[in-house]
């Protein structure tokens, strides 16, 4: 999709890849749900992100993935979604991943961290926008030691 991780992490821009991923390396997935114009985003990333333990568990303890809920990139119709409920049909990757987190964890809102299980069961309740560091680290252990404890 062209896009890219902050800090340089690496990682997968659709839910699917990601899930299929953590599946191979046996790691939880630690979905982002972000936007392009997310000022509270990018300050999570400066300010959180980039502790050096917090970096190193993002790096080592899971797979990641970003979902822009803001990118405009048309899709290939194969990769449309319908509303299930409108009929609506989402042509664009961000309104497919917005789509993706309003129905699978009911967040509309940037930034919004998931913690999932490779099967994408959701590990821990879901963390949004808050520059606690040691709150983001344990939020990130909660979520490894739930799924360590399947």
């Amino acid at each position: 999709y062209g896009l890219h991780l902050p800090l340089g992490l690496q990682g997968f821009f659709s839910l699917e890849e990601g899930l299929e991923a953590a599946k191979k390396a046996g790691k939880p997935v630690f979905v982002d749900v972000t936007g392009h114009g997310c000022v509270n985003c990018r300050e999570m990333e400066s300010r959180v992100w980039s502790d050096p333990v917090v970096l190193g568990m993002l790096k080592n303890d899971f797979v990641l993935v970003a979902l822009y809920t803001d990118d405009k990139q048309k899709l290939p119709e194969n990769e449309w979604v319908t509303d299930a409920a409108s009929g609506k049909v989402y042509k664009d990757l961000g309104r497919v991943n917005s789509y993706i987190a309003r129905t699978n964890w009911n967040v509309n809102a940037q930034p919004n961290y998931i913690l999932l299980s490779p099967e994408g069961e959701v590990l821990v309740p879901v963390r949004g926008y808050d520059l606690s560091v040691e709150g983001f680290i344990d939020f990130l252990q909660s979520g490894i030691d739930a799924y360590n404890a399947n």
